[in-house]
């Protein structure tokens, strides 16, 4: 399907302008504090035992609720445990809820309406001990999101030709996921947002266009694993082209880091998640203060500390970034 068989009014909607693209980064930010309250909550209520699929939706959409211009959820939760969260888009109900559990993987996708702006994240993590493999695929997962977030790419690029980036960690261990890796994201009730995305009748990117980066893995029967944040398209400088653009996350809420096996990750991944979690800090900070937020904001200190030495230079080259995770992998190791 070409680009000329959409409408120009779907084309030009899904371009946002700089007004829309800022209140929409507001409602990002609002959004964070509801997701980093559920996994506060559940880190300290699991190991009780007290909490299931079911009470988990309903706490991230009543603190949502708190939230300023929030008018509800943008789509049924999806907040599954264990086997459950192997099917992509399970959601609890009285009859099939399971108490979450420290010994197994628990997944949660959830969004808001706000009237700036419409959310879509997704988040999953472990309260235990995570097996090998678990962590393995979990951060082959994430690199696969950091790839595409990362990646510059010219005019008139599609969503489809860098599609594979989101899976080629996968790959090269013979994993993968079924779902597609992203979809546009819009202002109010725009969950959804046709025709942005990485399908191959997708039109291609523009700055000011809003898509969802969701790469996941599930393995059946055991555990699902989808990380999804909400990304923009901007403009960047390159050394010799005009016209370039990369994503900028807008997303604002820290990966688990127990899943995450920093020795299979490249220097550049790792760079780019530091300055994430850098960037997570100066937003989510003066506002989790501004709404007296305390204890969630020593939560997002402590999970976004940074991976490489917190002494490093912005730009390091790329031997000095190697051994730097060569080391931290061997410490692992030993430790």
């Amino acid at each position: 399907m070409l680009t000329s068989d959409y409408s120009p009014v779907l084309i030009t909607k899904a371009v946002k302008d700089d007004t829309e693209q800022r209140i929409l980064k507001d409602a990002h930010i609002r959004d964070a504090v509801a997701v980093m309250q559920l996994l506060l909550w559940l880190e300290n209520r699991v190991p009780k035992g007290d909490e299931t699929e079911l009470t988990a939706a309903y706490f991230v959409n009543e603190r949502r609720r708190e939230q300023k211009n929030n008018r509800g959820p943008s789509f049924e939760t999806i907040s599954a445990s264990g086997p459950n969260a192997a099917l992509a888009h399970y959601s609890p109900t009285n009859e099939t809820t399971r108490k979450l559990s420290v010994d197994e993987m628990y997944l949660v996708d959830s969004g808001g309406q706000y009237l700036d702006g419409t959310t879509d994240i997704t988040r999953t993590v472990h309260w235990g001990t995570p097996t090998d493999f678990q962590k393995e695929a979990f951060t082959r997962v994430l690199m696969g999101n950091i790839e595409i977030s990362r990646t510059i790419f010219p005019a008139n690029t599609r969503g489809v030709n860098m599609e594979m980036l989101g899976r080629r960690a996968l790959w090269e261990v013979g994993l993968n996921y079924g779902h597609g890796t992203g979809h546009g994201v819009g202002n109010y009730f725009g969950v959804h947002e046709w025709p942005v995305g990485f399908q191959s009748n997708n039109i291609p990117f523009e700055v000011g266009m809003f898509t969802s980066i969701e790469p996941g893995y599930y393995k059946d029967n055991d555990f699902g694993i989808r990380i999804e944040d909400v990304a923009v398209v901007v403009p960047v400088n390159t050394k010799y082209g005009n016209n370039y653009m990369t994503f900028e996350t807008i997303s604002l809420v820290p990966y688990d880091r127990k899943l995450i096996d920093t020795s299979i990750m490249s220097p550049q991944q790792l760079q780019w998640l530091d300055a994430y979690y850098k960037k997570i800090r100066g937003i989510m900070g003066p506002e989790l203060d501004s709404q007296g937020l305390k204890e969630e904001k020593e939560w997002m200190m402590k999970n976004t500390e940074p991976f490489l030495s917190a002494g490093a230079p912005a730009t390091l080259s790329s031997l000095t970034l190697t051994l730097l995770v060569l080391c931290r992998a061997l410490v692992q190791h030993l430790s």
